[in-house]
């Protein structure tokens, strides 16, 4: 079976996200969300593109990237989840209960 991939846009803490997916099994994409001169769309897409869920964190990313990264789960069939605050553990928890849910 293919490794699950759940892509994070917000924060900062890329190798928590990714040391905790490791943990779960599951491959960890990271953007912190950050646009320079709005850009990153090329980078969201490609992100979007590859995870089977998106998990956006509120607390930590900006209404234009949030806007983008929504436009691309739509026009991609991506799951978007948005995680209230700012815990990398519970961002990952999010996105495999919503991978499990949808394995069953």
């Amino acid at each position: 079976m293919m490794k699950k991939t759940i892509a994070i846009f917000g924060g900062s803490q890329e190798g928590t996200y990714k040391k905790i997916g490791q943990k779960h099994g599951v491959n960890v994409l990271f953007h912190s969300g950050k646009t320079r001169n709005g850009g990153n769309k090329k980078e969201f897409k490609n992100l979007v593109k590859n995870a089977d869920c998106v998990v956006v964190m509120l607390g930590a990313i900006g209404h234009v990237s949030m806007d983008i990264v929504k436009d691309l789960c739509k026009k991609n069939d991506v799951k978007i989840l948005f995680h209230n605050g700012f815990g990398a553990s519970g961002a990952i928890q999010m996105g495999l209960e919503n991978l499990s849910v949808n394995a069953a």
